[in-house]
């Protein structure tokens, strides 16, 4: 027992009964706690069931006199969903029955196992991440519509093209691959190409050279960008095609529009030919009260625009038969109230994939004094009615103001209408023959040859 520990982390003497007599283990073991508490108890008991059959095999073959084989048996530990792997080896002892066990504790050789099979299982959902940004990346190298080059910083050859850079550089040899920069472009583009990597090697990102194709004439706007992979420096050129009549890039042309749109201090909006939005700029959100576009598209236009059921159905009848109009006088509506007087300018574009109409809606100030000399009538008029107090009886004085409130309310339908009189009619809850009448009956009928229905 004594010569057995030194070179063992467990010694047992097991008797004939299979009761654990006498024992010694390394202090240092993960199984020197646990096995305590075996003296005076079945060997067995102490055993996961999954190792059993390998203790009862490792006791018959030492009983026997045979050199036993080792083998890893599993005992119980205080945690119960973990147990301590133990390399045994036996042997029969001078005493009748008795067996001497000893054994090697694997926990530690057991935990590096566990760590290098997360470690690989770590590593393989690692290469799958890989494999997908990989996969990603190549989807979008390949069906990107502007050219993109990658070379080597130090020889200027490309080592990788997507097939827009095929098409635009070489559409009829179709070979980038291995080919210099400088041969691509013609003399003062590659001269210019040369200059901006090493501009962009000294650390200058913001950079962009104007190059003209060897091949045929097409030009470009080029910018780099650098990176390391594999302990070599390469450059992602990016050919961005040039407009042929103005020089310019169409998306970078359209970036700057959608920029100046999103910053209008007035508000702009695009509708279908239904009249729901499409998009809208920050403006036109701050008036009606919402707080993203997506609680605006989709919905109708007149549902903030103008009185309900009428100046919006009047403003698109306008642009359909004439294609724009200027300046038209109306109100917006907030989602929380809020009412506030607005000019509006729009036009229909139908020339497009797209036809729709667009909105500049501009909130106008509308002070007393800027009213007009027909708004100023009332006031005039109110005045003068005071004044005849006493002098003629209540019931006229009424009759009166009646006329004149209702000749204001008429002007300023038409005027609103733009002189259309079936929509001033219903703005007005009048009947057409009506409102014929009162006008004929104040003396604006422009047409005084007109008969009503």
């Amino acid at each position: 027992m004594a010569i057995a520990s030194i070179v063992a982390d467990i010694v047992l003497v097991v008797d004939s009964d299979g009761i654990v007599r006498d024992l010694k283990t390394n202090t240092d073991t993960a199984i020197a706690g646990d096995a305590k508490s075996w003296m005076g108890q079945p060997w067995i008991d102490t055993i996961a069931p999954d190792s059993r059959h390998k203790a009862a095999a490792l006791l018959s073959e030492a009983t026997t006199g045979a050199a036993s084989a080792l083998r890893e048996i599993n005992h119980k530990g205080a945690d119960p969903q973990a147990t301590i792997p133990i390399r045994y080896s036996a042997a029969k002892g001078k005493s009748p029955g008795n067996v001497l066990i000893v054994g090697r504790d694997l926990s530690a050789l057991s935990g590096l196992q566990q760590q290098l099979v997360k470690a690989q299982q770590a590593m393989e959902r690692d290469y799958v991440r890989l494999r997908a940004a990989e996969t990603r990346y190549r989807a979008l190298f390949q069906m990107t519509a502007e050219p993109i080059l990658i070379a080597e910083i130090g020889s200027r050859k490309v080592v990788e093209a997507n097939p827009a850079a095929l098409e635009a550089l070489a559409p009829s040899s179709g070979r980038l691959v291995g080919r210099a920069l400088g041969q691509l472009f013609d003399d003062k583009g590659g001269s210019d190409i040369d200059a901006l990597l090493s501009r962009s090697a000294g650390g200058q990102t913001a950079v962009t050279v104007r190059v003209t194709s060897a091949t045929n004439g097409r030009r470009f706007d080029a910018t780099a960008s650098l990176f390391r992979n594999e302990g070599t420096t390469l450059v992602l050129l990016r050919l961005i095609p040039l407009e042929e009549t103005g020089g310019r890039t169409h998306s970078s042309g359209s970036t700057r529009y959608l920029d100046l749109i999103e910053k209008l201090p007035d508000g702009f909006v695009v509708t279908d030919l239904e009249g729901n939005v499409v998009e809208a700029n920050p403006a036109f959100l701050e008036v009606v009260q919402l707080a993203t576009i997506d609680q605006a598209r989709g919905h109708q236009l007149g549902e903030w625009l103008g009185r309900m059921g009428i100046d919006f159905p009047t403003l698109t009848a306008t642009l359909r038969d004439f294609g724009s109009v200027r300046n038209f006088s109306t109100i917006i509506r907030g989602a929380l109230g809020v009412t506030e007087t607005v000019e509006v300018s729009a036009v229909l574009v139908e020339t497009s994939d797209f036809p729709c109409y667009g909105f500049v809606i501009r909130s106008t100030a509308r002070p007393a004094a800027a009213s007009s000399g027909k708004n100023q009538l009332l006031p005039r008029s109110v005045d003068q009615f005071t004044e005849l107090v006493g002098r003629v009886s209540l019931k006229e004085l009424v009759r009166e103001t009646t006329d004149i409130i209702e000749r204001l309310c008429i002007e300023a339908a038409l005027e609103m209408t733009q002189d259309n009189r079936a929509t001033a009619a219903e703005l007005l809850g009048l009947s057409r023959q009506s409102l014929y009448l009162k006008m004929r009956r104040f003396g604006i009928m422009d047409d005084p040859t007109l008969e009503v229905d």
